[in-house]
């Protein structure tokens, strides 16, 4: 990985601050009004050059049912949010069925990394008929489940769709939402079940929260429906479209990944320093003190589902960690950190650490601090990092967070849920490494396993999922649907590390190609989060062994450098690998299929299951 300070640098010089606002906008964009950030859209869409500079690129074609003109111009924007320079192109008008349907049409020329679908509840055919039974109900719902199942088998690409919106009216009073017959309870189990069916290849956005998010007063507009056929309010535009790019980052593996916390007026109210632990706001004696109990259970539900957290707080460790210990108010112990920094250097420095500790990029970080002055230095430093404005009323810093959407998540897998506890188990393993005298024997006493998993039901999600997010441990941007994933399954090598610490579930994939006499490694990717821990050396002994099964003189890869992978430029060689036929920033590495002479010692046990 390239130092943070380079990637600091190289952040600092991208972007023409003159033409576009630092962080294009910051965290607080969409409280501003809707025709200041559609200015700054426009300003974007116009400056090549900064939307060039953004970051990584992804070509986006969104299909809808109405009119998306103005959508579709604040999408880049919401995208460069999150260092995306996206390129957004639109189906036919209204023909978000035909376009899917068309394999001689545009999209299918020239396929997408992304689809957004937008559909509405204008499009649901198949309506119960008020007063009808639960029976007549349920087959309503099957007939248009059938419709979006036979859609998505099209699919030549990931896709986030946004589920169907509430209609604003309600003819039969309440009963439209609680009786079988009504239209507003139809709209409700279809999205159900659409998320309950939809494949891996789909994320889906939830529309009814966004509607109650904003107020239906603020999201429908029916004289402008009338008017454009645009379905919601230009009020609505910025949080659908913040939405939208959230998701797509969320599925293409570019959504954040720490969550990392001042503790002073953040965790709980007070300067610990000064006024001790009985002088703490934390705890329901006060009102005060019960909003920071919520904050904290908010930020530990985060943690649940595998958001990273950590401290970087201006004070002495002693202090800092002396609520954890001694506080009976907390919600979050000390074991929940990842990566625990207390002292006077500024933030910036100390964020540095932080991802250099946890081995992330500094675009994995959300800072929480109630200081507007460290928050302005850590903006201006590490334009990278998201820097969330805590409001001066501690009850709503768990919204603030929500509403940054800065963690999506499409579907929850097994090893979403133990992420956090691998990178606490990963700063233990790190800091036991530090200390031990005799490496090799400090690895071999973890008792490691490389578990070789079977693409099926139960590893299909995750080995999508790994290959889409990784970014680090990389060879090049080629990315897999389920389906292609399970058509070349035996062609797949999973593996899942497990010690006597902690299952890390699968945690790296390579996708192999037989050729005439070599091998081809479609990609390699492995998680950070088992860095150190010599898996690489594991996984190339397999495809060795997979080569000679197929008779394979010689390995081939396509390695792509980008400012995430660079680290394989050194390790690479160190598998054997020499770069061969190619320029630039990608080339071609090959490799004899044997694995080399001198390669480190695993200690692992390979299980075969």
């Amino acid at each position: 990985m390239k130092s943070t300070e380079k990637m600091t640098a190289q952040a600092r010089k991208s972007l023409p601050k003159e033409d576009i606002p630092l962080s294009f906008g910051g965290a607080d964009l969409l409280s501003r009004p809707v025709e200041e950030i559609t200015r700054l859209a426009k300003r974007l869409n116009e400056n090549k050059m900064a939307l060039a500079a953004v970051g990584s690129e992804i070509k986006v074609m969104v299909l809808s049912s109405f009119l998306t003109d103005y959508l579709v111009e604040m999408l880049p924007l919401m995208f460069a949010r999150r260092r995306l320079a996206a390129t957004i192109t639109t189906g036919q008008y209204g023909a978000l069925v035909p376009v899917l349907l068309d394999k001689e049409g545009t999209l299918f020329a020239d396929i997408p990394d992304f689809l957004i679908l937008l559909p509405s509840h204008r499009d649901l055919v198949h309506l119960p008929t008020p007063g009808c039974d639960a029976k007549a109900a349920t087959e309503a719902v099957e007939k248009e489940m059938a419709l979006w199942t036979d859609l998505w088998t099209h699919l030549p690409c990931p896709a986030v769709q946004l589920s169907f919106d509430p209609p604003l009216l309600r003819p039969q009073g309440d009963q439209d939402g609680l009786a079988p017959g009504g239209f507003v309870r139809h709209v409700r189990r279809v999205n159900m079940e659409l998320a309950d069916r939809a494949p891996s290849q789909i994320t889906l956005v939830d529309c009814e929260h966004l509607v109650q998010r904003l107020g239906q007063e603020k999201w429908y507009d029916p004289r402008l429906y009338h008017m454009c056929k645009q379905p919601f309010s230009f009020e609505a535009l910025p949080e659908l479209a913040d939405s939208l790019a959230a998701a797509v980052a969320g599925h293409g593996g570019h959504g954040r990944k720490v969550l990392v916390l001042d503790l002073d007026n953040t965790l709980w109210g007070g300067v610990v320093g000064d006024v001790g632990l009985e002088g703490l706001e934390l705890g329901p004696e006060t009102p005060e003190g019960e909003a920071f109990i919520a904050f904290q259970e908010y930020v530990a539900a985060l943690n649940r589902r595998g958001v990273v957290l950590a401290v970087c707080s201006k004070n002495t460790e002693k202090m800092a960690r002396l609520p954890f210990q001694e506080h009976s108010g907390m919600v979050i112990g000390e074991s929940d950190i990842s990566c625990f920094i207390a002292n006077f250097e500024d933030k910036a420095s100390n964020l540095l650490t932080i991802a250099k500790e946890l081995n992330v990029g500094l675009d994995a970080l959300v800072l929480a601090d109630d200081s507007p002055v460290e928050r302005a230095w850590v903006r201006e430093q590490l334009p990278e990092v998201l820097v969330l404005d805590l409001p001066e009323e501690p009850a709503d810093f768990p919204r603030t967070i929500d509403e940054a959407k800065a963690f999506p998540v499409g579907r929850l897998t097994a090893e979403d849920l133990g992420r956090a506890t691998s990178y606490q188990v990963r700063a233990q393993t790190r800091s036991a490494m530090s200390l031990a005298g005799d490496m090799e024997a400090f690895l071999a006493g973890l008792e490691p396993a490389a578990i070789i998993e079977p693409v099926g039901p139960g590893s299909l999600d995750r080995i999508v999922q790994l290959i889409a997010k990784t970014n680090q441990f990389k060879l090049n941007p080629t990315v897999f649907s389920a389906d292609e994933i399970s058509k070349q399954a035996k062609h797949i090598i999973a593996l899942r590390l497990r010690d006597k610490l902690q299952d890390y579930g699968i945690v790296s994939v390579v996708v192999l190609k037989p050729g005439e006499e070599e091998l081809i490694i479609k990609n390699w990717v492995m998680s950070c989060r088992v860095f150190s821990r010599r898996l690489e050396y594991v996984m190339r002994h397999l495809i060795s062994e997979r080569a000679r099964e197929l008779g394979a003189q010689c390995l081939q890869l396509v390695y792509r450098e980008s400012d995430r992978n660079s680290l394989l430029v050194d390790l690479l060689p160190k598998l054997g690998f020499t770069s061969g036929e190619g320029s630039g920033d990608e080339a071609i590495w090959v490799s004899a299929a044997d694995s080399p002479d001198g390669m480190l010692a695993h200690h692992m046990t390979i299980v075969r299951s």
